[in-house]
């Protein structure tokens, strides 16, 4: 079903990179909804909802509504990211896999890359 060369993504990680970005997009709707009611009470106004994906072809089918091929095993319940990129609530961003900190959540990383990660997201180790 996929490719060997790198020029075309296979199938099923597109797939599942929509997905997953579906879900966080979800979740961070939810989380976005909470700030900004907490900020309500304060007359502040909550930052936008910026979504960061690594998977360009995933970005490019969100953005682009023909129905693509790829998409097609996709359940219809996910194609919500591309009206709520059309209406502007959600804004997605490219972000380089060497700089996606949420790596360290979801990856097993090598040593160092490791140590960068934590130490990008201010994280140290306890002196007792």
């Amino acid at each position: 079903m996929g490719t060997t060369g790198t020029q075309y993504p296979r199938p099923a990680t597109l797939n599942t990179e929509y997905i997953a970005l579906s879900l966080a997009i979800q979740e961070g709707k939810w989380i976005h909804r909470l700030l900004c009611e907490i900020l309500a009470a304060t007359n502040e106004t909550g930052p936008e909802l910026k979504i960061r994906e690594d998977n360009q072809s995933c970005i490019k089918m969100t953005k682009n509504p023909v129905n693509h091929g790829r998409a097609k095993h996709i359940d219809i319940k996910y194609h919500h990211i591309r009206d709520e990129v059309k209406r502007g609530e959600v804004k997605l961003e490219y972000c380089e896999t060497s700089l996606m900190l949420a790596d360290i959540m979801t990856k097993a990383l090598p040593g160092p890359r490791h140590m960068d990660l934590t130490t990008a997201l201010g994280i140290h180790a306890c002196s007792h």
